[in-house]
Formats: C-alpha cells, sequence, structure tokens
C-alpha cells in the first residue's frame, strides 16, 4: 500500500496531536521525541533532521492549537479513512515509546479515534 499525500496542513495537525500527546502526562520524554521523528521521517518522506524541525515547529503550534476536540474534528473533516488510521495508530506508538501507557495518553488516543471515526478494529500498533 503506498503513503498517502500528505499536505503541509495534514502534517502539522498530525505532529500537533502527536507532540500533545507526549505532553498529556507532563513528562516529554526523549523516546517520545524521537518515535515523533521517526514517524515524521516513514510518513513524509524527510530526512531526520527536517523531521526534528517540523517536530519543533509543532512543538510551537501545540501550545495555541486549541482543543484536542477542535484537533480531532480538523483531522475528521479534512482526511481520508486510510490518513487518519494512520493518525491513531502513530499517537498509540509515541504513547508506548517510554515503555509506559498512562491513564491521560490512553484517554487521548481513545478520545481522538472516536472523534475521527476511527474504527478500533482498524488500529494496529506496530
Amino acid at each position: 500500500m503506498t503513503e498517502p499525500n500528505w499536505t503541509e496542513d495534514a502534517q502539522r495537525t498530525m505532529g500537533v496531536l502527536l507532540v500533545r500527546l507526549a505532553r498529556a502526562d507532563a513528562d516529554y520524554a526523549l523516546a517520545e521525541i524521537a518515535r515523533i521523528d521517526r514517524l515524521f521521517t516513514r510518513h513524509y518522506g524527510l530526512k531526520p533532521i527536517d523531521a526534528a524541525k517540523l517536530r519543533a515547529e509543532c512543538e510551537q503550534h501545540e501550545i495555541d492549537a486549541g482543543s484536542t476536540e477542535g484537533l480531532a474534528k480538523l483531522v475528521q473533516g479534512t482526511m481520508p479513512l486510510e490518513q487518519r488510521v494512520k493518525v491513531i495508530t502513530a499517537l498509540w506508538q509515541v504513547s508506548l515509546a517510554d515503555g509506559v501507557l498512562r491513564d491521560e495518553e490512553a484517554d487521548l488516543v481513545t478520545r481522538v479515534a472516536d472523534a475521527t471515526g476511527v474504527p478500533r478494529s482498524e488500529i494496529t500498533v506496530k
């Protein structure tokens, strides 16, 4: 299966959600940061330095991005199901990156999955 076309807005929205998730437990761990960068490299075809720059940009945008529900509605309204599944899968991957799944992280992923209409049967974490 080929990667879907990620617009800049889609990249940024996914990135903001990933950063928000990683910060949800007030411990923005290096393992989570590295996982976000690897996801950007894989999904968007970015070089590692460009992935890190995009993450840093998303860190800044996350502060003023509005509610998680609003971001989820943006994902739901602008991305096809295939992309939404990739967003939810990426959220789970970041939530597990530091080896500890915290309630805050699981709650955020579940809320975003529900708000974006991604069926749980579609989600696989690798």
